[in-house]
C-alpha cells in the first residue's frame, strides 16, 4: 500500500507519523519496534511517497482508527505538492472551531479544546482545517498553544509539531490536527476521560517540507572566521582563575584542581569552544560547573538521561548551587515553576535531555535567557564512529546555531581519535582546544582470570567485599537472572537490571542501589549509564565484553570517590564464540573492525605484563611504569623473572608474515604456521613457503596468544579497519638476533584480588557511614550525597577535633560545613576519647590518595623525593610499596630529569661487595633491561635488590660508582 506522509509530529525521541493512501484513507504509522527503538519513525519526512506491509493495530480504541502497524517498507519517490494532494485526498474543513469534529469539542476553564467520553466521540482523531481568524501563539503554559479569538477569551490547541513556531498562524492557512490519546488526572481516578486538541503543524506555499526536523541535522558548523567570532564574543573583563580556586574550595571542599581542569576552565571563562576528554572520576562535572557560578547568566547541560541529570542536580542542591533539570518526572505545576525560575535567572544550571532541549517550548525560553555555556555531556554521542551514537545528538547542532553567544564545552569519558576528530569536526572546536586527560585511573585494581566455576569464583570475590555496593555484569538477560537468582539464594542482597523486566521494576532497583550501602546489581549493559554513585566499591565482568571501549566505560563506574576500586573480568571460550556469532550476523564492511576490538579486549585479558599497557594504549596512550602496582600480574610479580624466551616463536612468526606479503591477518598466518591445507593457502601456493608447517609445538589458541604478546611489544602493527599484520621496525632487531621475552600458553595463571591498601580507622568509617545513612534517608538523597566514602575514610584518617580541621576534609565545602561539621565533629570527638585517639595533620600526599593521571604522580612523588623525603616516607604516606617508589622514581629518570644521589643504596640489604658486583654487571650489560643484569649474575641478587641497585647506578656520576667502598 502506497502512503504519503502528511505530519510528523514529537514523541519522546521518536516520531508520530501520520500519511494519506491514494484512495483517501487518513493512517497513523506505528513502528514494530517502537517498543525496543528510541528514534522510531525519525526516518519518514514530509512529502515522502512509502510503499508499506503492515498489519491492522489488535488494539484500535476509538476514536483513533487510523492505526496500523508496519513491519516492512521501501521509499518510493516523493511527491512534488503535498498541499494539493490534501486538498484532493482528505479536503480540509473550513471555518471556526464549530467545524471540528463534528461539533463534539468542549473546552476547560483555561480555554484548552477536547472531546469527552461522555458526551460523544468523533469517528475519526485526524483532520484538516483552514481557520477564518488567526491564530495567537500562547507561552505561557508548559506547551506551547495557539488561541482561536472569541468573546470569552479565546480557546487553545497544544503545537506537538517540530516546525519553528510562529507568533501567529494567518487565517486560511491548511492546519492539520489530531486528537491526543484518552487521558484523565491523576487525582481524579473516577473523573471523566478526555481527548485533547492538538495542533500538529501548517502548510504555506514556502515550507511545505519543513516539518522534517532531519534535514540539515548532521551538517558540521561552519568553521570559518565569521562564525568563529560568532562563537567567542570578546568579553570585556577578565575572569580570575584565581576565583574559579576559591569556588572549588568555598563550595565543592576540594584543594586543588585535578589534571586539567584548571587549563579547561580557564578556556570556557575565556568563552573558547573546547573538547574534552576525560575518564569517569576524574572531575569532569567541575569544568562547567565552576564557569556556570562565574558567568552572569545559565549554564545548559545536556544530559542523556533522567536519572543522572537528578542525580547531579541533587548534588548540585546540597553544595547550595541553584540547579534545576527538565524531564517529563516533573507534574505540571513543578514544570511551569521551574521555567519561571529559569526565565526570571534564578538558575545556574540547567539538565536536561536533547529531546527536551529541542522541544519548541524550550528553545523559545532559552532564546529569552542570557545562555553563557552549552556544555554537552556524553559527546562521544554525536559521533556516528562512536560506540553509542545517538541521532537526538546530532540534532544539538540546532540548539548550538540557536545559541551564538555560549561558549560549547563538549565532553565524555571514552573516545578514539577518530571519535574525537569527528566531535570536533560537527561542533567546529579547533584541535587546539582539544583536552585529553590520561585514560588511566589508578585507583582501580584490574585482574582478569578465566571463568572456570563462575559461581564460585564470584562468590570468592564478594566475599572480600561484604557491605560493599558493586555491578555484576552479565552478556544475556538470562544470564542476569540465572545469576542473580543463585547469589540471592545464598544471601547477597542483589538485584537485577535489564531491559526485560518491567520499567517500574528497573526504575525501583536503580534507585535502592543509589539509596542503599550494600546493594550488587547484576545487570546487562543497559545498566550503569544513570549512576553518580561514587562508591561503588567493585565491578565484576561475568561475561566478556565486546571491545576494551564498553570494557573501560562499565569499570569507569566504579570508584568515582577515588578510593580503591577492585574491577574483576571473568572469560571463557565460549564467550569468545557468542561475539564472534554476533559478529558474523554484521553488515560485511563491519565484520573486520569488530574482529580487530574483539582480539584487543581478548590481548587485555590475557596478557602477561601490566595490564594498564594495552588498556591505555587502545585510547592512544602510552604507559611506560615498570609496575602500576594495581593490577594482577604487577602485583603477583609477573616480572621479568617469570618471562620466558619466545625469540624463535617471535621469528617464525615474523618471518611468516613477511613472507606472505604482510596483508594478513592473525589467523591466517598460524593455519600457514600449522600447515593448514585449506583452500586459500594452497590457491595462494603458501603451502611452499618455507615458513609453512614450522609451527606445530603449539596449537591455535597458542600462537593467538603468542600473536597478542608480538602485537603489545610493538614488533607488529595491526591494521584497526582490516585486521592485517605489519612488520615494524622492531621485528626486523628480532631478525637479527634481539630476544624476546613473554609468557608462553601455560604459564597463563589465575589471580586473585588484594585487600584495600587506604589506612583509616574502620570501626569510625563504619560509624559515620551509618550516620551518613541516617541523613541520606530523613532527606531522601543517596548517602553519597551527603559526603562520600572518601570524605568519610579521611575523617577516620586524620580525626579531626574542630570545625576549621573539619573543613579541611576532601569534599567540605562551606555549605556542608554549615550543616554537618557539628553532628560528625561530636561523633570524632567521641571516638578519639573512647580510644585515646588524637587529631592528625594531613602528611604530604593525604590518604587516601588522590586520583592523578601516571605523569602527575609520577613527577610529584619524585619532587618529593628530589626535596628530601626517602622511598620509606613517601611510601608510607601514599599507603604502597617501596618497589612502587623505585618504579615511579625510575619512571621520573627515563623521562630525562635527575634524582638526588642519596637515599637509595640504604635500601638494599646487600653486603657492599654484592652491591659492587651487581653495579659493574650494569656497567657491563646496560641497566635497561633487568633481565641480562639478571642472567649476568647466575640469579644470585633478586628483583628487588636489582631495582634498587639500577635505580642508585643511573642516579650517580659513573666515576662516583667504584669509588674505594665499593671496590
Amino acid at each position: 500500500m502506497k502512503v504519503v506522509i502528511v505530519a510528523k509530529t514529537r514523541q519522546g525521541s521518536g516520531s508520530c507519523v501520520g500519511g494519506i493512501t491514494f484512495d483517501g484513507r487518513s493512517l497513523r504509522l506505528i513502528a514494530s519496534d517502537k517498543n525496543t527503538n528510541d528514534q522510531f519513525n525519525n526516518e519518514y519526512s514530509i512529502g515522502d511517497v512509502w510503499d508499506v506491509d503492515y498489519r491492522p493495530d489488535p488494539d484500535l480504541v476509538p476514536p483513533h482508527v487510523e492505526n496500523i502497524i508496519v513491519h516492512n517498507k521501501r521509499r518510493l519517490p516523493s511527491i512534488d505538492n503535498v498541499t494539493r494532494f490534501i486538498e484532493q485526498h482528505m479536503p480540509p474543513r473550513d471555518g471556526g472551531l464549530d467545524v471540528l469534529y463534528e461539533g463534539l469539542l468542549q473546552a476547560t476553564k483555561a480555554g484548552v479544546q477536547y472531546v469527552a467520553e461522555r458526551t460523544g466521540i468523533p469517528p475519526y482523531s485526524t483532520m484538516f482545517w483552514r481557520p477564518d481568524k488567526p491564530l495567537v501563539r500562547d507561552d505561557d503554559a508548559k506547551r506551547i498553544r495557539y488561541r482561536y479569538p472569541n468573546p470569552k477569551g479565546g480557546r487553545t490547541l497544544t503545537f506537538v509539531g517540530y516546525q519553528e513556531p510562529l507568533e501567529q498562524i494567518p487565517a486560511g492557512t491548511l492546519l492539520r490536527v489530531s486528537l491526543a490519546h484518552w487521558w484523565r488526572p491523576r487525582e481524579m481516578p473516577e473523573g471523566e476521560r478526555r481527548c485533547y486538541v492538538q495542533l500538529s503543524g501548517w502548510y504555506t506555499t514556502n515550507d511545505e517540507r519543513s516539518w522534517n526536523p532531519f534535514e540539515n541535522w548532521d551538517q558540521p558548523l561552519d568553521t570559518g572566521p565569521d562564525v568563529v567570532q560568532l562563537n567567542q564574543p570578546q568579553i570585556t573583563s577578565k575572569l580570575e582563575l584565581s576565583e574559579a580556586l576559591g569556588i572549588l574550595k568555598r563550595v565543592f571542599g576540594y584543594d586543588h584542581f585535578r589534571p586539567l581542569q584548571a587549563e579547561i576552565i580557564d578556556h570556557i571563562l575565556l568563552k573558547k569552544d573546547s573538547l574534552a576528554i576525560m575518564p569517569t572520576g576524574s572531575g569532569k562535572s567541575i569544568c562547567f560547573q565552576i564557569p556556570a557560578l562565574m558567568f552572569p547568566g545559565l549554564t545548559v547541560v545536556v544530559s542523556p538521561l533522567i536519572s543522572l541529570m537528578q542525580d547531579q542536580v541533587e548534588q548540585l542542591h546540597e553544595l547550595g548551587v541553584p540547579a534545576v533539570f527538565l524531564n517529563s518526572t516533573l507534574s505540571y505545576n513543578e514544570y511551569l515553576q521551574t521555567t519561571w525560575r529559569i526565565k526570571a535567572g534564578q538558575v545556574k544550571l540547567l539538565y536536561a535531555a536533547p529531546e527536551s532541549l529541542l522541544r519548541p517550548e524550550t528553545l523559545l525560553m532559552l532564546e529569552q535567557c542570557q545562555v553563557d555555556c552549552l556544555t554537552i555531556d556524553e559527546a562521544h554521542c554525536i559521533s556516528q564512529w562512536g560506540h553509542d551514537f545517538r541521532p537526538e545528538y546530532r540534532q544539538l547542532l540546532d540548539l548550538r546555531r540557536r545559541l551564538p553567544a555560549a561558549v560549547c564545552l563538549a565532553v565524555t569519558a571514552t573516545a578514539t581519535e577518530r571519535v574525537r576528530q569527528d566531535i570536533k569536526s560537527t561542533l567546529g572546536v579547533p584541535d587546539a582546544n582539544e583536552f585529553v586527560a590520561s585514560f588511566d585511573r589508578e585507583n582501580l585494581y584490574l585482574a582478569a582470570e578465566p571463568r572456570t566455576n563462575g559461581l564460585a569464583q564470584t562468590i570468592a570475590f564478594l566475599e572480600a567485599h561484604r557491605d560493599q555496593s558493586g555491578i555484576i555484569y552479565c552478556s544475556t538477560r538470562q544470564a542476569v537472572d540465572r545469576l542473580a537468582e543463585k547469589l540471592s539464594s545464598r544471601g547477597w542482597p542483589v538485584l537485577p537490571y535489564h531491559a526485560g523486566l518491567e520499567t517500574e521494576v528497573r526504575q525501583h532497583n536503580q534507585r535502592r542501589f543509589a539509596l542503599e550501602e550494600n546493594i550488587i546489581v547484576v545487570a546487562t549493559i543497559a545498566f550503569g549509564m544513570g549512576i553518580n554513585k561514587s562508591n561503588v566499591r567493585f565491578v565484576i565482568h561475568f561475561n566478556l565484553p565486546q571491545d576494551i571501549e564498553s570494557y573501560y566505560q562499565q569499570i569507569g563506574r566504579a570508584g568515582r570517590d577515588g578510593l580503591q576500586a577492585d574491577c574483576l573480568f571473568l572469560f571463557t571460550a565460549k564467550d569468545v564464540q557468542t561475539i564472534n556469532f554476533f559478529i558474523r550476523q554484521q553488515d560485511p564492511s563491519q565484520q573486520p573492525g569488530a574482529t580487530q576490538r574483539l582480539q584487543a579486549i581478548l590481548g587485555y585479558c590475557e596478557t602477561n605484563l601490566c595490564r594498564r599497557r594495552p588498556l591505555l594504549n587502545y585510547f592512544g596512550e602510552a604507559y611506560t611504569a615498570a609496575s602500576c602496582d594495581m593490577c594482577d600480574n604487577c602485583l603477583t610479580s609477573i616480572d621479568e623473572e617469570r618471562l620466558a624466551d619466545i625469540t624463535i616463536p617471535a621469528q617464525k612468526f615474523l618471518s611468516c608474515v613477511k613472507r606472505t606479503g604482510e596483508i594478513f591477518g592473525v589467523n591466517y598466518i598460524i593455519d600457514v604456521l600449522r600447515g593448514s591445507r585449506s583452500q586459500r593457502i594452497l590457491a595462494r601456493r603458501h603451502d611452499r613457503l618455507s615458513t609453512y608447517n614450522i609451527g606445530r609445538e603449539f596449537s591455535k589458541k597458542g600462537w593467538q596468544y603468542l600473536a597478542r604478546q608480538f602485537i603489545q611489544q610493538d614488533l607488529l602493527f595491526q591494521d584497526m579497519n582490516h585486521g592485517s599484520l605489519k612488520l615494524t621496525p622492531q621485528s626486523y632487531a628480532v631478525f637479527r638476533g634481539e630476544r624476546v621475552l613473554g609468557m608462553l600458553p601455560e604459564q597463563r595463571q589465575a589471580i586473585i584480588s588484594p585487600s584495600s591498601k587506604v589506612s583509616f580507622d574502620r570501626a569510625l568509617f563504619d560509624i559515620l557511614r551509618e550516620k551518613r545513612t541516617q541523613l541520606a534517608k530523613k532527606s531522601n538523597v543517596p548517602p553519597y550525597i551527603i559526603f562520600s566514602d572518601r570524605s568519610l575514610a579521611e575523617m577516620a584518617a586524620y580525626f579531626p577535633q574542630s570545625r576549621s580541621a573539619f573543613a579541611s576534609i576532601y569534599g567540605v565545602g562551606e555549605n556542608k560545613l554549615a550543616k554537618y561539621a557539628d553532628e560528625f565533629l561530636l561523633i570524632i570527638q567521641e571516638y578519639c576519647r573512647e580510644h585515646n585517639l588524637q587529631g592528625k595533620r594531613r602528611t604530604l600526599f593525604a590518604q587516601p590518595q588522590p586520583i592523578a593521571d601516571a605523569g602527575s604522580r609520577t613527577e610529584e612523588l619524585a619532587k618529593a623525593y628530589n626535596d628530601g623525603h626517602s622511598v620509606a616516607e613517601l611510601a608510607q604516606d601514599l599507603g604502597i610499596k617501596q618497589r612502587t617508589v623505585i618504579d615511579h622514581l625510575w619512571k621520573y629518570h627515563q623521562s630525562g630529569e635527575k634524582l638526588r644521589s642519596d637515599g637509595i643504596l640504604e635500601l638494599s640489604k646487600l653486603a657492599s661487595a654484592e652491591q659492587a658486583r651487581a653495579l659493574k654487571t650494569f656497567d657491563t650489560v646496560g641497566s635497561e633491561f633487568l633481565r641480562p643484569a639478571f642472567d649476568a649474575l647466575k640469579g644470585t641478587i633478586s628483583y628487588d635488590e636489582l631495582h634498587i641497585l639500577r635505580l642508585y647506578y643511573v642516579s650517580h656520576k659513573p666515576q662516583e660508582l667504584f669509588s674505594e667502598d665499593h671496590k
